[in-house]
């Protein structure tokens, strides 16, 4: 009976790990409409366009547009896709990333189960510039020469909750998206028509839209690329509109925000002229109409059209620049000139001290000067100019400070940091917490009570040359610390029984080293390397030798003729008095 019950309970504790795994899994992305969004984007194929569709897409005082690419999986490179991704965070660009196969012959691939692995490893070792990891799984499947030359909606429902769980098991950022269907596609041997794909890929996976985030859209405004912005229905800019209907229909009731990943209209410019297409004048006239219109619908997540810069067939009809040269179109321009969001999208951000910055134990009514190396293994940059900077908060609000300027450090990079503080003037625990804030986010980095204790003391233990007692006589105690800055100088301290003391060691702090230096008149100087205690330090001094004649604290060729001017006795009585 007893063995039963603790099965019971074992299948119970099973449950409910896997419970909160799932429900983890499904809170950690974020809806990207509950925050600020810049909705415009681009779609680019050449990668050194980065600058380009930045200044397209983040203008008029936009901040954060997106960008669609693609990923080939002969190009699964880390380092090269890792500084693709970094140049993507400093521009302010967020990916989505549309994976793929490889050509063999005149199809893509199926992509392979077996290689499933190599993907989620291939993304999940890179450090994206966001929290929400936008992966679209493939390209219109409902053309033959995109899956394999097949047409078969099942198949690919069957890979599309594979890489899902693949994905989401390897961390719960990735926000899948599925392939964007050619609407327009009608039944023939090589295309199926959008509408019977949707409707076998449920009947195939009724539960597929669990395994989806967001919806993913070509909305061509079609016929021939060349429709009117006012069009509505399947095929037109507002073929989301249908494709979410279509969605309802088949018994999807999830709200899935719409990723419009292509969309545009052919121009008549390109390797050759064709003045049956539009004129680039109006297309900026189109971008206008749809910009008021469609575009502005509150579903909509992104506008990435198609295409920024695409010098070759069968795409320089529809490329933004022009062929051969740095110029661009007009209608790069007009969509420059829409009026954009400033997009702020939420990066996980996590920084640490490589050594703490804080001590243990501080003394009462002292200032110091604290500095570590402070390392960024979030997504953002930590910029100043952003409003980046490091702040101590203090719940007493005793302890007087300020910090230095945060220097610029990128996500894996370490820079110095430096605080300023001044401890209050009664002994006891403090609580500080020292932050990294920008706006009103305010990101911990560490917490400590601080103790803080009365000025410790010192005895010195000091032999003036070969004498019994070196009763007195005055010295002079210097305090440095490591970085030779001098915390402290003592003058005319009695020496007693070969031994002086020093009190009131203020701007020290327990458990650190220092260098201490006994200066005594004719003697050459003597420095120790001490650690310093909470309250009574004993410190040894090695012996100093009377060879200073001239008294200019070193040995030189200077001491022989101050040494003729002194009377035996006074020689004598430095290296023997008793």
């Amino acid at each position: 009976m007893i063995s039963v019950q603790l099965f019971l309970m074992f299948q119970l504790l099973i449950a409910i790990i896997f419970f909160f795994l799932f429900h983890s899994n499904v809170q950690a992305i974020y809806d990207p409409l509950s925050v600020p969004n810049n909705r415009y984007g681009i779609h680019i194929t050449d990668l050194n366009d980065m600058t380009s569709a930045s200044e397209l897409v983040n203008s008029t005082n936009g901040d954060w547009g997106y960008v669609t690419l693609v990923v080939q999986d002969t190009d699964m490179n880390k380092d090269k896709w890792q500084e693709i991704f970094n140049v993507m965070r400093r521009k302010h660009l967020i990916p989505l990333v549309r994976i793929a196969t490889h050509a063999q012959g005149d199809a893509w691939m199926i992509p392979e189960e077996h290689n499933i692995d190599k993907w989620v490893d291939f993304l999940n070792g890179l450090n994206w510039p966001i929290e929400n990891r936008y992966v679209i799984l493939f390209n219109e499947p409902n053309h033959a020469k995109e899956w394999g030359n097949t047409l078969d909606p099942a198949s690919y429902g069957v890979m599309l909750i594979k890489f899902s769980k693949a994905l989401k098991i390897a961390s719960p950022d990735f926000f899948i998206l599925p392939a964007g269907l050619d609407a327009s596609a009608s039944n023939t041997g090589g295309t199926m028509d959008a509408k019977m794909y949707m409707t076998k890929l449920f009947e195939a996976h009724p539960d597929i839209a669990n395994y989806i985030d967001g919806w993913t859209s070509h909305a061509y405004p079609n016929p021939a690329f060349s429709g009117s912005p006012l069009d509505t229905g399947k095929g037109t800019l507002a073929t989301f509109r249908w494709e979410l209907s279509q969605l309802h229909a088949l018994g999807v009731t999830k709200q899935l925000p719409v990723f419009i990943t292509e969309t545009g209209w052919e121009h008549r410019y390109g390797k050759y002229v064709d003045t049956r297409m539009l004129t680039p004048e109006t297309i900026s006239e189109y971008i206008k109409v749809a910009n008021l219109g469609v575009w502005s619908d509150s579903s909509i997540v992104a506008i990435t059209p198609f295409i920024l810069n695409y010098q070759d067939n069968p795409f320089d009809h529809f490329s933004w620049k022009k062929l051969n040269s740095s110029e661009f179109y007009d209608h790069y321009f007009t969509y420059k000139a829409i009026e954009k969001q400033k997009g702020t999208p939420k990066q996980r951000e996590q920084f640490l001290f490589t050594t703490p910055l804080l001590p243990d134990t501080l003394v009462i009514n002292s200032t110091y000067t604290l500095e570590t190396e402070l390392k960024n293994i979030g997504q953002s940059i930590i910029d100043p100019d952003e409003g980046y900077v490091l702040t101590l908060r203090d719940d007493s609000n005793t302890f007087d400070g300020f910090t230095d300027s945060l220097p610029t450090i990128e996500p894996y990079g370490t820079g110095i940091v430096r605080a300023y503080i001044k401890t209050p003037k009664t002994e006891g625990d403090y609580a500080i917490t020292v932050m990294i804030s920008h706006g009103d986010i305010r990101i911990p980095v560490e917490s400590k009570t601080i103790h803080i204790i009365p000025p410790p003391s010192a005895d010195l233990s000091v032999t003036l040359g070969w004498r019994k007692n070196s009763d007195n006589q005055k010295a002079t105690v210097l305090l440095y610390d490591m970085k030779d800055t001098l915390l402290h100088k003592f003058t005319d301290v009695d020496i007693q029984n070969n031994h002086l003391n020093i009190t009131g060691l203020y701007q020290v702090t327990p458990s650190q080293q220092y260098r201490v230096v006994v200066l005594v008149p004719y003697y050459l100087p003597r420095q120790a390397i001490v650690t310093m205690q909470e309250k009574n330090n004993n410190w040894n001094v090695e012996r100093l030798y009377p060879f200073d004649f001239n008294r200019d604290g070193k040995l030189s060729i200077e001491d022989i003729p101050a040494l003729l001017f002194m009377k035996p006795m006074e020689v004598f009585s430095l290296f023997l008095h008793a």
